[in-house]
């Protein structure tokens, strides 16, 4: 039997708040498309975004020694993503790597990326990739934060092609498995 925390009920209750204000879908990204201007009066620095998209896509490639953003993931996403495994006892909500939408990878390759200002620290990366030889495209859209001065993602929607396709977004889908499992915990004690 485990024991609940007051903060982790808290925190978890926050995450399914967070994700319930964003649920909205990005329709996917056509082959070939760069990054719009950001949008005159949000001033979010796209560029920088997409700087970080690309270094994060490129940790997937075949190139050795290729690493990506070191802690690419918002400090509330990746306190959901504690409290998840923490609850589950290791592997909780993911059983894939939530950016690739795999569990090992072969010649990752972005076909298509499209950066566009959400807001003066936000910014939604619609990503079109491909892996191996069999060209099936996948789409997601990550919707981007600015943390300090490095950009960061904060939640994943899942588009065409994605295993997750039809799931809610990553932030929403996370906090919901940690609830159930407290609940479980709570009708088992």
């Amino acid at each position: 039997m485990r024991v609940q925390s007051s903060a982790l009920v808290a925190l978890t209750a926050l995450g399914l708040s967070l994700a319930a204000c964003d649920q909205g879908v990005a329709e996917p990204a056509s082959a070939g498309a760069s990054a719009p201007a950001a949008a005159s009066g949000q001033g979010a620095d796209t560029a920088g975004a997409e700087a970080f998209v690309r270094a994060l896509f490129a940790a997937y490639g075949d190139t050795p020694g290729s690493t990506g953003p070191e802690d690419p993931w918002s400090a509330g996403t990746q306190a959901l993503l504690d409290a998840d495994g923490e609850e589950a006892g290791g592997i909780g909500y993911l059983e894939a790597d939530p950016i690739c939408d795999c569990q090992d990878w072969d010649r990752l390759r972005v076909t298509s990326l499209a950066v566009a200002s959400t807001g003066a620290d936000s910014a939604d990366a619609v990503v079109a990739f491909a892996m191996g030889d069999d060209g099936k495209i996948t789409h997601e859209t990550l919707k981007l934060v600015r943390e300090g001065k490095a950009w960061k993602v904060d939640d994943i929607v899942y588009g065409e092609g994605h295993s997750m396709v039809g799931e809610p977004p990553l932030k929403q889908g996370v906090a919901a498995s940690t609830a159930a499992m407290l609940a479980e915990d709570a009708r088992g004690q």
